[in-house]
C-alpha cells in the first residue's frame, strides 16, 4: 500500500483527542504555499501559548498554520473545517503551528457526542464570522445538526448537465409510448 493511500486510511479512521498542546481549530482559508489561516480558542491553550502567539485580551486568536508534507494532495483543508494544530512549537515569526488533523464530519460528530468537543465555537461565530446571526460559512446555525447525515451532501447535485441529459431521455419514451 503506497504512503498516500495509507495516510488517507489513517486520517478517515483515526480518533482524535484535542489536547492543551494540540486544540481544535477553525480554518478560516487558505493562505497559499499549503498554509491555512485558523482561529484558536484562546481557552483551549496553554498560558505559555497565549504568550507567545500575542493572544491577551482576546477570547480567539488567529495564527498561520502549516500543513505536513504527508496530508499534501491526500486530504483537502476547507474553509470552515475543523483541524487539530500543534501549537507546542512556533514555525516561524508567522507561522504559529503545524495542522496535525483534518477533522472529518464523522470525528467531529464523534467529538461533540464524546463531550470532548470545545464549546467556545458554538459561542464565538458571530465574533470570528461577523454578526449573522450565528451562521458560519456554510449558513447553518452554528449548531450541530443530529438528523443522522454527514452534511457531505447538502449541497445537492452540482452537475447541472446531468440533470438536463436524463429529463429529456425520460420524456421521449413517455412520448413514444403515447405515440403507439
Amino acid at each position: 500500500m503506497g504512503r498516500g493511500k495509507r495516510t488517507a486510511l489513517e486520517a478517515l479512521h483515526a480518533k482524535p483527542q484535542p489536547t492543551e498542546t494540540c486544540p481544535v481549530a477553525l480554518v478560516l482559508g487558505p493562505r497559499g504555499q499549503h498554509l491555512h489561516e485558523v482561529a484558536i480558542a484562546r481557552s483551549l491553550v496553554s498560558d505559555e501559548v497565549n504568550g507567545r502567539l500575542n493572544a491577551e485580551g482576546r477570547a480567539w486568536f488567529t495564527t498561520l498554520a502549516q500543513l505536513p508534507p504527508k496530508f499534501r494532495s491526500v486530504v483537502w483543508v476547507r474553509r470552515g473545517g475543523y483541524v487539530l494544530v500543534d501549537v507546542s512549537e512556533q514555525l516561524t515569526d508567522k507561522v504559529g503551528g503545524e495542522i496535525a488533523m483534518v477533522l472529518l464530519a464523522a470525528q467531529v460528530k464523534q467529538l461533540r457526542l464524546g463531550g470532548a468537543w470545545p464549546r467556545e465555537y458554538e459561542e464565538l461565530w458571530p465574533e470570528i464570522w461577523g454578526q449573522d446571526g450565528g451562521r458560519g460559512p456554510g449558513g447553518g446555525d452554528g449548531k450541530h445538526d443530529d438528523d443522522g447525515g454527514d452534511g457531505l451532501l447538502e449541497a445537492g447535485n452540482l452537475n447541472h448537465r446531468r440533470a438536463d441529459v436524463d429529463e429529456p431521455s425520460s420524456e421521449s419514451s413517455s412520448e413514444s409510448s403515447d405515440g403507439e
